[in-house]
């Protein structure tokens, strides 16, 4: 926005000084230029007239001393001569005037020339002939140096051309700052609007700033905002008392069906281990959705979490079930801090390593790795199952997604397709991001990027 505006005020000044500016100067110097050569003419014209008489009387004895003597109409650079009828020199000043035998005959003709001499600096050279009555007894001629005109056309377009200047800064002035009084308040309620779709249902735009088109949008947004608020709010507590109030009732039936298992038939049985089996599916489906709801209400408040020694406690932990099914449980750590919220980044390595123990066959390998590059730090989880081609990576984060059934799962239905989506949305809330990716040769790696702690 900036930009254009700031383009629209310098078109609009560059337009006026071209359109207006500029001919108003050609025309100032076409004025002086005229008048410089009208006084020249007139400075010719008397300095004919106080020759006339001399010049009548053929006393050129006197012509000297009285036509060096009247210089009223003179200046103090300008060079002179003075022809008789006959076209000899009768006076010349110091300087060598080129004038030609053609122009001296012009001029005792009865006309009057002008000729701006080829050299700027030497200016104009005017002839005007010399009357006695209406007889013609002799010219003036008058050079008259350009320089007082060089140098009022150059003040005449240097005034001009800081004027120009102080319209274009003034412009450009004017145009950055109605592009900030307008941007300025468009700039927060982007970051605002991006905040909120971050998840921070709470933030709303300021309604102080800016025209009023502006605050009219930042008030609308805000209206927007709050609906938006109370409708994923209800919905958050919707999935959320739904998952608590299934629990108990699941609970109670598969602690009935556990006690009918043993007064049963071993065929009846097989049918009751069946249904226990979707019933501990259903559960953990229930367990996972109320994780998602938490992790959905969760407001990011980040400590100094030491992720080096977070992932070690994790491995271990885990270690001892990756051990049983012939695995092993690698790390290849750099000591780093992040910026997380507590208990988040628990979750994350939980729900990773048990997918990662899922898929990895016997003799495999999973590789947790941290390392630091500035104010980011990554967390790799690296395991040497299948992988995921690449519409498989796409829809992994969508809730009860789950990979297709030939993966080496110990238990192909324990998946309730809500691991993936969890730990997504708790590394989004911390600021965050994720990535999946195959690596050739070793399966799946997860790679998380989250902000280096302060200092």
């Amino acid at each position: 926005m900036t930009r254009r505006i700031l383009a629209a005020f310098l078109g609009l000044t560059l337009a006026l000084l071209i359109g207006v500016v500029v001919p108003l100067g050609v025309m100032a110097s076409a004025h002086d230029r005229q008048a410089f050569a009208d006084q020249t003419v007139s400075a010719s014209a008397a300095l004919a007239s106080a020759a006339e008489e001399q010049l009548a009387d053929h006393e050129h004895g006197t012509l000297i001393s009285g036509i060096l003597g009247y210089r009223p109409a003179l200046v103090g650079n300008d060079e002179i001569a003075v022809y008789d009828k006959s076209g000899h020199v009768v006076i010349r000043g110091p300087a060598q005037l080129r004038v030609t035998p053609a122009q001296v005959a012009a001029a005792l003709s009865g006309q009057t020339v002008q000729q701006w001499q080829e050299n700027p600096q030497d200016g104009l050279l005017v002839l005007r002939p010399a009357y006695s009555g209406s007889r013609i007894v002799g010219a003036a001629v008058v050079q008259r140096a350009a320089q007082p005109l060089s140098q009022q056309v150059a003040s005449l377009w240097l005034g001009l051309t800081l004027t120009g200047l102080a319209a274009i800064l003034l412009a450009t002035t004017l145009s950055i700052a109605l592009a900030r009084w307008v941007g300025r308040p468009l700039r927060r309620l982007d970051t605002t609007a991006n905040r909120l779709g971050a998840g921070e249902l709470t933030v709303r735009a300021s309604t102080q700033m800016g025209p009023p088109e502006t605050r009219h949008l930042a008030g609308t947004f805000n209206d927007m905002a709050g609906r938006l608020e109370a409708l994923v709010g209800s919905h958050r507590t919707l999935v959320a008392d739904i998952s608590h109030q299934l629990r108990t009732p699941l609970a109670a039936l598969r602690l009935r069906l556990e006690l009918l298992h043993d007064d049963v038939d071993p065929a009846a049985a097989g049918e009751l281990d069946g249904a226990l089996g979707e019933i501990a599916r259903l559960s953990r489906l229930v367990d996972g959705l109320l994780a998602v709801a938490r992790a959905e209400n969760t407001q990011p408040a980040p400590v100094t979490v030491d992720l080096t020694q977070l992932a070690a406690e994790r491995v271990a932990i885990w270690s001892p079930l990756a051990a049983e099914r012939h695995i092993q449980l690698l790390t290849s750590s750099s000591q780093a801090s992040v910026a997380a919220t507590p208990g988040h980044l628990e979750q994350v390595l939980d729900n990773l390593l048990a997918n990662a123990l899922d898929v990895t066959p016997h003799g495999g390998q999973i590789t947790v790795a941290i390392r630091q590059h500035h104010d980011r730090v990554r967390l790799e989880v690296i395991d040497s199952g299948p992988g995921m081609t690449s519409a498989q990576r796409d829809q992994a984060f969508r809730r009860f997604w789950t990979q297709p059934g030939d993966s080496p799962s110990r238990d192909t239905t324990s998946s309730s397709g809500l691991g993936l989506a969890i730990v997504h949305r708790l590394i989004t809330v911390d600021g965050g991001t994720i990535e999946l990716s195959n690596v050739p040769d070793s399966g799946l790696a997860v790679q998380i990027d989250l902000h280096a702690a302060p200092g």
